[in-house]
């Protein structure tokens, strides 16, 4: 019996677009100002004070509807995210037992989306990076989710045009143009993050640019992806309501290394809106310094934001 994400020949997705709102992470590159219990999701590094979590919920509300924003958490991380988005349904909770990177994440939730619109497009979104403009960043999200309205059978990942080598992001190779288009590119490889003479090269040569870890895809599409890529992964994310022993058992994988490093139809929206990882003290101090918060640093690290 084939399994109803495969059965349709036709891939487009002409259904309503879901956002997967990630909330994930240990806090170990910023402790001791995040931890196990509070990951940088929920710092306040922006003049208005609202958690990166926070942030991130109010701009993608601007394209998708309360009803079909679902956010994937830990279950360590429940009273957070219920205290910075009080009306979030709890059926667009997904709650993980335990953390298992973003490939088991992405499935889950993608999987639990299907079963309300099997035709659903669905953009996946991280919580813990900076955006300075928001107006830029919808119209390149809306670039994606266009294209994957029409074409169906693919996945598209934003990347940023970077502005310097840098050795903190992973990146992607883009190859030709997409029908003419300058702005969306066939991905030709992803690239984990690269010695500096490596990324001295990239950033020379173009061609490459930083992973926003940002996806946008059908939904069947994409789980056909997943049964083809991470078999294992998919028949829990198929479940659904997965046991916690099940989910337990699975491999802790990005979803660039199971899934888009091997699956097909693979493409790029090139976005250049300013877009920070809030990965290190360096790149929190600059942010925090332009949005005009202040801190306290004892060490080289940020101890408290003020």
């Amino acid at each position: 019996m084939r399994h109803k994400y495969l059965a349709p020949d036709d891939m487009r997705a002409r259904g309503t677009l879901y956002s997967v709102v990630l909330v994930g992470g240990k806090g170990k590159r910023l402790r001791p100002l995040s931890s196990d219990l509070r990951p940088k999701s929920f710092l306040s590094v922006t003049r208005n004070r609202k958690t990166m979590f926070r942030n991130t919920i109010d701009r993608i509300r601007r394209m998708v509807p309360d009803a079909n924003i679902i956010v994937s958490a830990n279950r360590l991380h429940e009273k957070l995210v219920r205290a910075d988005v009080p009306a979030l349904k709890a059926s667009n909770l997904i709650l993980e037992p335990v953390c298992r990177n973003t490939a088991p994440a992405i499935a889950l939730a993608s999987g639990a989306i299907l079963k309300r619109d099997s035709n659903a497009i669905i953009m996946v979104l991280p919580t813990d990076h900076y955006i300075s403009d928001d107006d830029r960043q919808l119209a390149c999200l809306k670039k994606g989710v266009d294209f994957i309205r029409k074409r169906g059978a693919g996945i598209v990942v934003i990347g940023i045009k970077p502005r310097h080598p840098s050795t903190e992001f992973g990146y992607i190779k883009i190859g030709r143009s997409v029908r003419r288009n300058a702005e969306i590119f066939v991905v030709e490889r992803f690239v984990e993050k690269p010695p500096l003479k490596t990324a001295e090269r990239y950033f020379r040569r173009g061609g490459y640019l930083w992973n926003s870890g940002i996806f946008i895809f059908g939904g069947r599409y994409f789980m056909k992806m997943v049964q083809k890529c991470a078999p294992e992964i998919f028949r829990v994310a198929n479940e659904c309501n997965a046991s916690d022993l099940a989910y337990e058992r699975l491999p802790d994988i990005s979803i660039d290394y199971a899934i888009m490093e091997k699956a097909k139809h693979v493409y790029c929206v090139k976005a250049s809106y300013g877009w920070d990882d809030m990965g290190t003290f360096r790149a929190l101090k600059n942010v925090l310094k332009r949005e005009g918060r202040q801190f306290v640093e004892k060490g080289g690290k940020i101890v408290k934001i003020l």
